[in-house]
This record gives structure tokens, sequence and C-alpha cells, in this order.
């Protein structure tokens, strides 16, 4: 398969699971070594809810430095935290009320009250010690040392959906989204500007209802074109800022056998 950034396909998800968790833990591992914490941003998602139940659970991810890692959320939408549907109650039910990260380091988006994308935009920037040129991000954004997306069968990652105005945000690094192509209810979305800047991207996609999505992706790559409009994935280029890209994929997304590459 051919696709931007490093490919891993493993057989099935658990064993997909256990490779994605090594190199999480490997980022976290030298983030802290060297930067003293690490700032890991998850997206919700019913693909990623195994993922953070092992991480929480299996005695292989026990040294995971939590208590040095900042939780940020990819996306989010506009509904109270406890709604059935809010990623923040998913990550906390999972993951994050069973693992030893202080409360004032995990950040659950903003969902409502006045500019709720600049107010999360300003929480990255004092975590960072940034200075906002403007309200809303701008400037150079933080370096995210991991960040955890997914791809719907549309090809949106994040809430960054086709035909979406937050495609075409370039200088803030969090965005409300809504449109025709949005699956409601409206959004708060990380955008480019800041996933693009992250030290690592992971993609994780699992079982044949993405392999169709992931044919898309493809053939972008194979032809050496981006159409961020239409498939919104093919935006995710960390590469730019000296980031990498992996694509963590079983073998029924994948359409083979399980390897690594």
């Amino acid at each position: 398969m051919k696709l931007s950034g490093r490919v891993i396909v493993q057989p099935d998800p658990e064993a997909l699971h256990a490779a994605l968790g090594r190199d999480l833990l490997d980022a976290a591992t030298k983030s802290v070594n060297a930067r003293g914490q690490f700032h890991l941003a998850l997206s919700g998602g019913g693909t990623p809810e195994p993922f953070y139940e092992r991480l929480a659970t299996d005695l292989e991810f026990r040294s995971m430095p939590w208590a040095q890692t900042h939780v940020w959320v990819v996306d989010e939408r506009r509904v109270p935290a406890d709604h059935e549907k809010a990623n923040i109650r998913m990550l906390r039910s999972a993951l994050l009320d069973h693992v030893p990260t202080p409360g004032h380091q995990v950040h659950p988006m903003f969902v409502d009250g006045d500019d709720p994308a600049g107010r999360y935009a300003d929480e990255l920037a004092d975590a960072y010690g940034h200075a906002l040129p403007s309200a809303g991000g701008g400037g150079v954004p933080p370096k995210l040392d991991f960040v955890l997306l997914g791809m719907g069968g549309d090809c949106h990652t994040a809430s960054l959906f086709p035909a979406s105005p937050a495609l075409g945000e370039t200088e803030a690094w969090v965005a409300e989204n809504d449109g025709e192509k949005v699956v409601p209810p409206p959004r708060i979305t990380m955008t480019y500007p800041l996933l693009n800047n992250a030290r690592r991207v992971a993609v994780l996609l699992t079982g044949s209802g993405k392999a169709d999505a992931l044919r898309r992706v493809e053939a972008l790559h194979e032809a050496g074109t981006v159409d961020a409009e239409e498939v919104p994935i093919s935006g995710i280029d960390p590469g730019k800022h000296g980031g990498t890209l992996a694509w963590y994929l079983d073998a029924a997304a994948a359409g083979s056998g399980g390897e690594e590459r």
C-alpha cells in the first residue's frame, strides 16, 4: 500500500493496538526525557476506544509517563461533557479515569460561550508558554508531541469534513466547524496549522468499512496530489515541518495480510 509516511499493517486490531501502543510509549518516553513533558492529542469515535482501554489496562504499557502527560482533544461536538456523543466522556471512561494524569493536565475542549475555539487555543498557548499574536491562534503553533487521528468513510479527519469552512483555516489553531457535510451537531476542531506542526501523527484505521476511503487517499498519493476539500485527510502532512506521519491499519482496512513496512 502506497501512502505518505510509514504504513504499519497488522493482521487484527489486537496486534495493531499493541504496535501503536509501543510506538506511543516510545514517543512519550523520548519526549519526557528531552522536554520533561508529553503533549498528547486524542480523537474520539468507536475505532480508538478499545485502544484506549488497552492503554489503561495492559501491563505492557504500565511505564507510560501519565504524570508528565498533557492530554488534549483533537475535536469535539458542541454538546455537554456528559452527553453520550461527547468525545471527552468516552476518553474519560475508556482511559483518563484510569490513569494518573493530573486533572489540570487534561484539557477538554470548550464547546459553549463566546469563541470556544479561541479559548482552547489560549489554553494551548498557556500550557506551552506561548504569547498569542491574535485571538484564536495565529503565529507558529505549538508542537504537539503525538496526535492520534482517525478517518471517516467520507475521508474526514478530526472534525475537518469535506467542503467545510475549517478546511480553509491557515492561521487559527482551533476552529468552529459546521456546514452541509458536517455530521451534526456543530464541531470544534484542531486545524491543519496545528495538526501539521506535530512531531508525530498517527492515523488508526480498522475494519473493511474504511478500505474504500483508504483507496481514495492512496490514489491521491500515487498521483502526487492533495485534495483537502474533498479528501480532508490528504491535507495532513506533518513532514513539511519536520514531523512524521504513520498509518496503523489492520488487514481488513488495508485489504491485505498483516505485515509491517
